[in-house]
């Protein structure tokens, strides 16, 4: 038997916590595209414009807190879960090398190799855009593989926590799961990113001759891993329908995966409706999870009362954090979005700029990719159910096996 059996989930509950909780933080991915559908139309049959919507939601509009805030709150949420709540707090005691030592190591090999980029006129060593931008590409290749993976990591631990509800503990239901996230998540949407122009995949490839294929074999390639994929996403759910035990959510979420690479092929330019699918369905997921493991942790009773207590010792480190966020944006070319500069931009970026401002930017530029990848560390820290203290101290939280009180 899996050792996440030792959880003891309740086995007349296919859902984390109800249809209705579950719907609103795990499956945002299905109905926020939806909403967005209806409200393009709306807008069309309203004003006459159909691209009035797509202003008002974009990043630019009256929408960019939200859209800061809640991408501020997923980031931090791993991060203060390990190290702001009692939690974890006896097991950071008992492995400080897992908990402090290494992530202070990604923050000092952040904040060196920003510096390295800021003054990369000093640091390259030949003259080729990848041996000046060397520190750049080092932490963009990084960066951009390290959140693919975090994004896959997330989708096959939700599809464990119903795999866990469904009473599904053997290995090759495990193995399953893990093979379905990363062909999805991994390899036929990382094709359908290069095929949809989006341009951190680009720079994955920047002075290579994969950016100079020829459209009709990029498409070709494409079409070929779509297909696949698809095809894969039926197994799956017809695999799930002949368990023992099949589980309504666990096939749903299956479904949401593969919609990700179905929106990104059949609309590669509707990148609203991608981002509401994969980006921000990534960050409900993220939130909603950390609101019920954060909110069963506090020994107060009503709800009332843990409402109050996370929002105050949440609510200040949020609004450092989201202010940062928002002062770290007026580096216009490394926006919001995390998208990355091109590398010739980041040639010419510092150019000419004193360098006690370029240290003052380079310290900036590190806390960016350190925020990133601290959050990437700690999620997988305090989300690894094969670890018996995750387990223990975690597992009761977020099953809410020892708790009453709704979160």
């Amino acid at each position: 038997m899996n050792a996440t059996a030792a959880i003891h989930p309740n086995k007349n509950a296919h859902w984390i916590r109800s249809l209705w909780w579950d719907g609103f933080w795990i499956f945002f991915g299905l109905w926020g595209p939806v909403l967005i559908l209806i409200g393009y139309f709306a807008s069309g049959f309203l004003w006459g414009d159909r691209q009035t919507l797509v202003r008002l939601l974009g990043v630019e509009g009256p929408f960019l807190f939200l859209y800061v805030a809640v991408g501020v709150l997923h980031r931090m949420s791993s991060t203060y879960a390990v190290l702001g709540t009692p939690i974890l707090r006896g097991e950071i005691r008992r492995n400080p090398r897992k908990y402090i030592f290494i992530p202070l190591g990604i923050l000092a090999a952040c904040l060196l190799l920003a510096q390295a980029f800021v003054f990369h006129s000093a640091f390259s060593f030949m003259q080729s855009t990848h041996g000046q931008l060397w520190a750049f590409f080092l932490l963009a290749y990084v960066m951009i593989l390290w959140e693919r993976w975090h994004f896959c990591a997330q989708e096959f631990g939700v599809l464990s926590i119903y795999r866990i509800r469904a009473n599904q503990f053997t290995p090759g239901d495990r193995n399953f799961d893990r093979i379905y996230t990363i062909i999805l998540m991994l390899i036929v949407n990382m094709v359908l990113f290069f095929y949809a122009g989006f341009k951190n995949e680009r720079i994955l490839f920047y002075g290579t001759r994969l950016t100079d294929f020829p459209e009709s074999i990029v498409d070709s390639v494409a079409l070929v891993a779509f297909v696949f994929g698809m095809g894969l996403m039926l197994v799956a759910i017809i695999r799930e329908w002949l368990q023992k035990e099949p589980s309504l959510p666990k096939t749903a979420f299956y479904f949401l995966i593969g919609s990700h690479s179905m929106l990104i092929y059949f609309c590669p330019e509707a990148f609203l409706l991608f981002f509401f699918s994969y980006i921000i369905h990534h960050w409900m997921v993220a939130i909603g999870l950390f609101n019920r493991i954060t909110m069963n942790s506090y020994a107060t009773t009503s709800v009332k009362g843990r409402v109050w207590k996370y929002c105050k010792q949440i609510g200040p480190i949020f609004a450092l954090c989201l202010l940062w966020y928002f002062f770290f944006s007026r580096l216009y070319t490394l926006d919001l979005a995390g998208d990355l500069p091109k590398p010739d931009q980041a040639i010419r970026l510092f150019a000419g700029i004193a360098p006690l401002t370029k240290i003052f930017w380079g310290v900036v530029i590190g806390l960016f990719f350190a925020f990133n990848f601290l959050h990437y560390y700690y999620d997988r820290c305090f989300y690894s159910f094969r670890d018996p203290a995750i387990r223990e101290r975690v597992g009761p939280l977020l099953f809410d096996s020892s708790h009453t009180s709704k979160s």
